[in-house]
């Protein structure tokens, strides 16, 4: 229901305060014109329902370029569309969502915005993301280590960041490294609000 409204408002943006005289003719039988005297309430409850629907956070990073030896951070997530319906639905939108930051030191910090709700979204880390990059992003980033809780990695790529690091020397120690069994990524230790893991292909 709340994806159907959200068609209505989005056609029909112009219509989110109310005006003196009387709203024009709908155009479709799709359109809501009478969505402004709604009580102010109701309204409300409905741009709340609207900004509550899980989205999914997709990462992956650019192959290098002579401009960008280490590539770039992009998604093709969009800014989840109460952002741009009316002003009413970006207030609702702005208590509900958090801008994704990125650390200056991280590799390739993105250009676009990205906005999350902790509490229920899902950061998709895609299958072709390097074991360095997905490393760099889950220790450097203070925002994921303390909020994030829904996490959908690839299996190998998981488990080449908590694969033991004792095979990757000859002596059982990897230097820069205090113990030779640690992990690439210490996920109870950096993950700290982590709640569910799920794989993808």
């Amino acid at each position: 229901m709340s994806t159907r409204i959200m068609y209505f408002m989005y056609h029909h943006a112009q219509h989110c305060s109310i005006s003196a005289g009387p709203p024009p003719p709908a155009k479709s039988t799709d359109s809501f014109t009478l969505f402004p005297l709604l009580p102010a309430e109701l309204r409300l409850k409905i741009w709340q329902t609207i900004a509550a629907e899980r989205q999914i956070i997709e990462l992956s990073c650019t192959p290098t370029s002579p401009n960008l030896p280490t590539g770039r951070w992009f998604s093709h997530t969009k800014t989840p569309i109460i952002f741009s319906v009316c002003s009413e639905s970006r207030s609702v939108a702005v208590s509900e969502f958090t801008l994704l930051q990125f650390s200056p030191d991280q590799i390739g910090v993105p250009r676009q915005s990205l906005y999350i709700n902790w509490s229920r979204d899902t950061l998709w880390l895609c299958n072709d993301l390097s074991s360095v990059w997905a490393k760099d992003l889950l220790e450097k980033n203070e925002q994921i280590q303390a909020q994030l809780r829904f996490l959908a990695i690839s299996e190998s790529l998981w488990k080449t960041l908590n694969q033991s690091s004792a095979s990757s020397s000859p002596t059982g120690r990897v230097p820069g490294m205090v113990r030779s069994d640690s992990p690439l990524l210490d996920v109870k230790g950096n993950l700290r609000a982590l709640e569910n893991v799920k794989f993808h292909s």
